[in-house]
């Protein structure tokens, strides 16, 4: 299900809408609905809203990935990712924001059921892979934190990665904000001794 939603003065809006259902019947679309009060457009947002929760009630437990692509990119990265289910027999829901490239594709598994939970971190680490093939990146809005951090190195290089940190120790010398996330390599106070009021590598 796709959902659109326009902003803007009426004539507008009633022009825009025109030609988002021409696109949309073009693209094969089955139903094309339109709210046409507040509370049903309400309606249609919470059933988005409530797509992880509606998940959780065909799955016992699924991996939450959150990587983005350019829009144009969209189609081929759908595709693929359909590819990697049928490939592992892991099921992927796919959640995304259409109108930025933000992909949540929640990889389904049964942590109940030998080599499955290891199973779906594949498929889950091989989409990443495929967002950064296609000129995207490994977080579209939710960050790297300590899970994504070992997929750092396939989008930065060793001088990237370095200079990060050393911003990071100018702010946090003593590695306070969240320490070990985000960067795959030791923190400030490991790489970096103070020496004579400066830092430089040991």
């Amino acid at each position: 299900m796709l959902l659109v939603e326009l902003d803007g003065p009426a004539a507008e809006v009633e022009a825009e809408l025109l030609t988002v259902r021409a696109l949309c019947e073009q693209a094969g679309a089955t139903e094309i609905r339109a709210a046409d009060d507040p509370a049903e457009r309400a309606g249609i947002w919470a059933g988005r809203k409530s797509a992880f929760a509606a998940v959780g009630r065909i799955s016992p437990a699924y991996i939450v990935q959150d990587g983005v692509v350019p829009r144009t990119s969209l189609g081929a990265v759908l595709a693929r990712i359909a590819s990697l289910s049928a490939e592992a027999g892991i099921r992927v829901a796919n959640v995304f924001h259409a109108g930025d490239g933000n992909l949540h594709p929640l990889v389904l598994y049964d942590d109940k059921v030998p080599g499955q939970a290891e199973a779906a971190e594949k498929v889950s680490g091989a989409i990443l892979d495929t967002c950064l093939e296609h000129g995207g990146s490994i977080t579209g809005e939710h960050g790297v934190g300590v899970d994504k951090s070992r997929y750092m190195p396939k989008m930065f290089g060793p001088d990237d990665l370095d200079t990060m940190q050393l911003v990071r120790c100018a702010f946090d010398p003593a590695s306070l904000c969240n320490p070990g996330k985000i960067f795959p390599t030791p923190g400030c106070a490991a790489r970096f001794r103070a020496t004579a009021g400066s830092r430089t590598p040991p």
